[in-house]
């Protein structure tokens, strides 16, 4: 099947005609369920039910099998609920039909074992090129509330009221945390349009789903869980439509990546985890990622809303000096500013409250707002008035039955109408059923102090520091010449991404202590003595490199000695002694890349010499790359301060650096996967306008 003759999602979404294979007259089995849910939510489109051994199915009528369907019969959407054994079967005469997608539910397939994947593929090839397109095997089916489809047995759609239609989405690779997080997010958005659980993923993906719901003009965020990036591509190109359309796709993954192919003692492959490698993945696609169930729903109340701050300054509202201390401490940690007020905001602060209220913020209205409620309309409509306000935050706690809540929902209600500031509320211990009240008029509302910062500080950082894009995406490098597959010697390496021109240090490759002197006289003294040789990783920790040689007799024992040590410790062949002039004054970082099997080449950024694997402290970027991305890297490493100079030392040539990682990304060898891994390390970073230096180079080719 090609891709141009494929059809279009909108059968699986907007069908205008639905068959349920396997319909079942028992609202509790499976296939009572899916027609049982399109019935309740109004599909208004033709029914047609399958049913081998009954004339009518939950009062509606039924045929024997898909080929005694009526003549002419034009199916959008099949539902197949059978045993696994006929579903083979039953899509090839679905596909005879002409039916346009078929949402196979049967379990017993590829994560069963070896006869499951057998069937699996089976049931895949029965497609043969008419063009549908499969969702599943093992899923629980697809819904567009909007349009009246529930194509899903999911108990999502069983509750006692039924979902109603909204500006969210949900699309899950298992249909039992699509229930979650859609039961999860309910209380706190207008409603779900889109719902899909995806299973096996035989054909479609939740990559492809998220490309067509993304689509619509009513969704503003999408929640998917993944359990593998699967078509890491696809991925990549839903989210750049979801970002140019204004949706926000918020990412539940489990799980990681499987990672292969690691070269043993490689400083990339040990610091660059897969977990570390799906987060770059996502980030640098502009998703925004939740760690659990939990999380997600706090996101997801927060980026529905259309609202987007327009900076970090947050103003407080609370009724709890003692609240408005620990919202401090939770927005400084999260990267937010405490607002300061000017004067005129003070001047209105002290005209509306209480002589003993906190005019500062936090603004505490006191506890007379039992007996006055109005205090906070007041009090917001100040903060809202000054510009040096970007989000306002009412904090508030014990808030029962003895306060006039409806007046205070009213009152900030009304603000969130008609001001354009973010408007939050941290409703704690209060009166049940509360934060779900606010929700519901607009408001986005937390029952935690902390989860409500959080999600303040998410949605402020996706909103103000988007992914940096590149200039312009790189061509495809096309064939590439590169060396056999396998680990190379460090001379080799040297000579590698000294062609790609990268600044790698000179060198010369001698054989013996005699060579190694003359070598050191033409570089200048002081200099280094290594081994050369593909096996060899971690040459210090075998005693084969000496530094700090500076005379000839220094470096004509050194060269000895690492050529006796190398005859004893390296198995394989070895190049010979590389000897290399000493760099002072650099500071030492890693940069490297490691191959994804799904995301492909990863970039590596961080602190860099032999403590790299103890302090960890690097940085994964995802190509393309731009020079503010890199720089961003660069920021966040704990490392930082020492490259923009620290307690007097130099600033270091950071625009050199990020030269040096930009070039390695776009480096042919790199862009086209070859690459396995590769460690530049250390990379010495010198003082600002003298560059960088490449000093060692491990370097292991792919498989074309």
């Amino acid at each position: 099947m090609t891709a141009g003759t494929r059809t279009s999602l909108a059968a699986v979404f907007e069908p205008r005609s639905i068959v349920v294979v396997g319909a079942s007259d028992d609202s509790r089995k499976i296939g009572g369920k899916l027609l049982a849910h399109l019935v309740r939510y109004g599909f208004g489109g033709d029914l047609y039910l399958v049913n081998p051994t009954r004339s009518t199915v939950q009062g509606l009528p039924a045929h024997p099998s898909v080929a005694e369907l009526p003549a002419g019969v034009e199916i959008d959407l099949a539902l197949v609920a059978t045993p696994a054994a006929g579903v083979p079967e039953t899509v090839a005469a679905l596909a005879d039909r002409g039916t346009r997608a078929a949402v196979v539910v049967s379990s017993g397939f590829g994560e069963t074992g070896p006869e499951g994947r057998e069937l699996e593929r089976r049931t895949v090839a029965a497609v043969g090129d008419s063009g549908m397109r499969l969702l599943g095997p093992n899923c629980q089916g697809v819904a567009n509330v909007g349009a009246g489809v529930v194509a899903s047995f999911s108990s999502a759609f069983g509750t006692a009221a039924p979902v109603p239609d909204g500006s969210a989405a949900v699309i899950s690779q298992s249909g039992a945390m699509a229930a979650v997080l859609t039961q999860l997010a309910l209380p706190y958005v207008d409603g779900v349009r889109y719902w899909a659980a995806t299973g096996n993923e035989c054909d479609l993906t939740v990559a492809d789903l998220l490309g067509h719901v993304v689509e619509d003009p009513a969704v503003r965020t999408v929640q998917i869980y993944l359990e593998s990036l699967g078509d890491a591509p696809r991925l990549a190109e839903a989210a750049r439509v979801a970002t140019e359309r204004g949706v926000t796709v918020l990412v539940l993954k489990s799980g990681a990546t499987a990672a292969g192919g690691q070269a043993a003692g490689s400083h990339t492959g040990a610091l660059a985890q897969e977990d570390a490698v799906v987060d770059a993945f996502l980030r640098r696609h502009g998703f925004v990622r939740a760690r659990d169930p939990r999380e997600m729903s706090e996101l997801v109340r927060i980026f529905t809303p259309a609202r987007r701050p327009r900076g970090r300054r947050v103003a407080m509202v609370t009724n709890s000096g003692g609240l408005g201390v620990l919202l401090t401490d939770e927005l400084v940690r999260a990267g937010l500013e405490i607002a300061r007020f000017g004067a005129p905001t003070l001047e209105r602060l002290a005209g509306a409250l209480p002589a003993f209220a906190a005019l500062q913020n936090p603004i505490d209205v006191t506890a007379q707002l039992l007996s006055h409620p109005e205090l906070i309309r007041e009090a917001l409509a100040a903060v809202e008035a000054d510009p040096d306000v970007d989000i306002v935050l009412l904090g508030v706690g014990i808030l029962g039955e003895y306060y006039d809540l409806d007046r205070i929902l009213e009152d900030v209600a009304a603000l969130n109408e008609r001001t354009d500031k973010l408007v939050v509320v941290s409703f704690v211990a209060g009166m049940p059923g509360m934060v779900e009240r606010f929700a519901a008029a607009g408001v986005p509302a937390f029952d935690d102090t902390t989860a409500c910062v959080r999600a303040i500080g998410r949605l402020v950082d996706h909103t103000l520091d988007p992914p940096a894009e590149p200039a312009a995406a790189p061509a495809s490098p096309g064939p590439v010449d590169a060396p056999p597959a396998g680990p190379l010697s460090e001379h080799a390496g040297k000579d590698l991404v000294r062609s790609w021109g990268l600044p790698v240090v000179e060198g010369r490759l001698v054989t013996t202590p005699d060579e190694a002197v003359v070598a050191a006289r033409e570089l200048g003294y002081p200099v280094v003595a290594k081994i050369s040789a593909p096996t060899v990783a971690h040459k210090t920790e075998l005693g084969l490199v000496e530094i700090g040689l500076t005379d000839d007799a220094a470096v004509r024992a050194a060269a000895a000695r690492v050529a006796e040590r190398a005859r004893a410790a390296v198995e394989g062949p070895i190049d010979g002694i590389l000897v290399e002039p000493m760099v002072a004054d650099g500071l030492e970082m890693v940069v490297g890349v490691l191959h994804d099997p799904a995301v492909g080449p990863v970039v590596m950024v961080g602190t860099g010499g032999t403590q790299a694997e103890l302090l960890e402290d690097v940085a994964l970027l995802v190509p393309p790359l731009s020079a503010e991305a890199v720089r961003r890297a660069l920021a966040s490493l704990t490392l930082s301060s020492l490259l923009e100079g620290y307690r007097g030392a130099p600033p270091r040539d950071v625009d050199a650096l990020v030269r040096l990682v930009l070039d390695l990304a776009a480096a042919p060898l790199v862009a086209s996967g070859r690459v396995a891994e590769l460690d530049l390390n250390p990379v010495l970073v010198l003082p600002a306008g003298h560059g960088v230096s490449i000093v060692d180079v491990a370097l292991t080719v792919r498989e074309s």
